[in-house]
């Protein structure tokens, strides 16, 4: 049930051996490094690995598959935020909980959790405790039956498209990379007519966005739904009305609030939380999950509550 707190408890497993499933190309390949000093950390502490490196998503998401259904004590993603959407993926339906060691551009999923982004022996051992915590996923529905889980936010409209830009831009890294991204999208800043439902509450808009959050933040620090919990059974809905007058100034003043998560408090912008949540605009607005963009509206968006253990610090 959506919010029941019993679906949140924590939990301290034995850990003996783990999976580990490397990006080799996140953080521009330098992801390897890391997986190498996770390796040798695991191994320090007694504990056996095996590693999994896909020739590609799908094949890697397979191998987690099959390991999930296996004797692993745990999936350790060493990743970003798209990589560790492939390892849930994997992992959905099975005990087995996920491990995260940081190796991404953005990392919102660690930093939602409390887990250090630049300390590799940090992170592991914070797998080595055993130490679970139940979260709450996303999950999108097209209307041709296509599902896709999510970890952290589900962005549509004019926050997609910065995405779908910044996935193709090599530089500048973190935040500055977003936000040049908004600055290029504006350029063509379009106006999308929303129909919007949260649970029995209706409204229909023009919108600049609408930011479904499982997670405060996303995109390496931007928290379009501050609010946002991983366990509280519900997503969070941030909806930016498109201004009648001076659409381009407004939303290049408000859009850079999101890395302090005070753009909700600009008259433009609106918030709702939900635990189904369904999307229409006309024309149909890109939609992209953890990053990844994997769709058009409409779509209908809900939680699925206490779906997944992961190893976090207490």
């Amino acid at each position: 049930m959506a919010g029941d707190p019993n679906h949140h408890s924590a939990d301290r497993r034995s850990v003996g051996q783990v999976t580990l499933l490397v990006n080799p190309h996140a953080r521009h390949g330098a992801a390897g490094d890391v997986a190498e000093a996770a390796i040798a950390r695991f191994a320090a502490c007694g504990i056996a690995t095996e590693i999994i490196v896909g020739a590609d998503a799908q094949d890697a998401a397979e191998q987690a598959g099959k390991a999930a259904g296996g004797d692993t004590d745990g999936i350790v993603v060493v990743g970003g935020d798209g990589t560790i959407r492939l390892a849930v993926e994997a992992a959905f339906g099975t005990d087995k909980p996920l491990g995260i060691v940081p190796a991404g551009s953005g990392n919102d999923v660690a930093r939602n959790l409390g887990i250090p982004c630049d300390d590799v022996t940090a992170a592991v051992d914070i797998i080595v405790t055993g130490h679970t915590r139940c979260i709450d996923l996303g999950r999108v529905t097209f209307p041709d039956g296509r599902t896709a889980l999510f970890v952290t936010v589900a962005a549509t409209g004019f926050d997609a498209s910065v995405t779908a830009r910044a996935i193709d831009m090599r530089r500048p890294k973190g935040q500055a990379r977003y936000t040049l991204a908004a600055l290029r999208e504006l350029a063509g800043l379009p106006s999308y007519h929303y129909d919007v439902r949260a649970d029995d509450v209706e409204i229909d808009d023009d919108l600049v966005f609408a930011a479904i959050g499982n997670t405060t933040s996303y995109g390496g620090g931007m928290h379009i739904t501050p609010r946002a919990s991983m366990t509280d059974g519900l997503l969070d809905l941030t909806l930016a009305h498109h201004p009648d007058r001076f659409a381009r100034a407004t939303v290049a003043r408000v859009f850079p609030k999101v890395f302090g998560g005070t753009h909700v408090d600009h008259p433009m912008v609106r918030t709702m939380r939900g635990a189904e949540i369904e999307l229409y605009s006309d024309p149909p607005a890109l939609v992209s999950i953890d990053g990844d963009i994997v769709g058009e509206l409409p779509a209908v968006f809900e939680v699925v509550p206490g779906s997944t253990n992961v190893f976090a610090p207490s």
